[in-house]
């Protein structure tokens, strides 16, 4: 018998590719996938709280009553994936109805660039930009590794082969001269790459999540561990031939006995497919901005606390579907 999993899988893609979602019964429950990231990352814990503010399961109480304000029969759930690359590949195919992925990841795909490269995503549709996402350069303390430099000849888990850290670990060790031969490149999940790191099986991680990501909140309690700051030279550079990279400083309060390190920064964007209805995506946006979920979003992770109406169409990397237009030209936050 096929798992649930599977079956909503299969049933997405018509939705996806063959005209949008179809109205429901009253009564009906509709799922909504979002692809998210890989557990211990940022974009799981958030992908899983906004597919809580935007479902509204049948039989709920309504939302002025104190229940969900989603659309009505609406349940969304969150797939954890390796992340970005992934998350476009799987929307692309009509395996998700939406996902969290990079604004440079987002970019490459609906152009048909970089590692999309004759793959083009002509119909990706932003909903939303959601938070900024800082990249970490993760070493053992006592190694005498201060500079990104100095990983030449180490061994550096770049980030799984279908997540959006890859590109990013790539241009970031590239910036620093770099290539993929000066290094010993290995593609671990976060969590595994923290556990190599903990064993000394590795020299390095790089992992893109916001601030501060769980997983090395956890590691820094438990391991002497350090991150590697990114020079203003070569952040500025960066930013100069790559507008979709920012810059940062990495708070001290963040990770147990790391101090404040400059590094860069990249955006994470809600995308779909513009065949995906536009009331639904109306909806959701509605629900997710809804004056009843700021307290959710506020205390459910310290990225979702960025989750802002105001921010909700900055940077975007590829156009806003139709029911996104809609939905903030109402909200006064899209000007004709």
């Amino acid at each position: 018998m096929p798992s649930r999993r599977s079956v909503l899988a299969a049933a997405v893609p018509a939705a996806i590719l063959g005209g949008g979602v179809r109205a429901q019964r009253p009564g009906e429950e509709r799922h909504f996938l979002i692809g998210s990231g890989p557990i211990g990352g940022t974009y799981f814990p958030i992908a899983g709280l906004i597919s809580a503010v935007i479902s509204n399961p049948p039989g709920g109480r309504p939302c002025e009553a104190g229940g969900n304000c989603g659309i009505p029969g609406l349940v969304a759930e969150a797939l954890a994936t390796q992340g970005s690359v992934e998350n476009l590949r799987r929307l692309g195919e009509g395996a998700l109805d939406s996902a969290l992925a990079q604004a440079d990841i987002g970019a490459a795909a609906y152009r048909g660039d970089d590692l999309f490269s004759g793959r083009a995503m002509p119909l990706l549709r932003s909903i939303a930009n959601l938070f900024t996402e800082s990249v970490h350069v993760v070493v053992r303390r006592g190694t005498g590794l201060e500079s990104v430099a100095d990983l030449r000849g180490r061994t550096v888990s770049m980030g799984e082969r279908e997540s959006g850290t890859l590109p990013v670990a790539r241009t970031l060790m590239a910036a620093y001269g770099l290539g993929r031969r000066d290094i010993d490149a290995v593609y671990l999940s976060p969590q595994a790459a923290s556990a190599r790191l903990r064993e000394g099986a590795i020299d390095a991680f790089v992992m893109v999540a916001g601030e501060p990501a769980p997983l090395l909140v956890a590691l820094a309690r438990q391991s002497p561990v350090d991150l590697l700051p990114v020079s203003t030279p070569v952040a500025e550079r960066l930013r100069r031939e790559r507008p979709w990279i920012g810059t940062t400083t990495v708070g001290a309060e963040h990770y147990d006995g790391i101090d404040a390190r400059q590094t860069i920064t990249v955006a994470a964007h809600w995308l779909t497919s513009a065949a995906v209805d536009g009331d639904t995506v109306h909806g959701n946006l509605r629900a997710l901005f809804h004056p009843s979920n700021r307290a959710r979003l506020d205390r459910g992770h310290p990225s979702a606390a960025a989750i802002r109406l105001e921010t909700a169409i900055d940077g975007l990397a590829v156009p806003l579907h139709e029911g996104a237009q809609r939905f903030y030209r109402e909200r006064g936050v899209l000007k004709d």
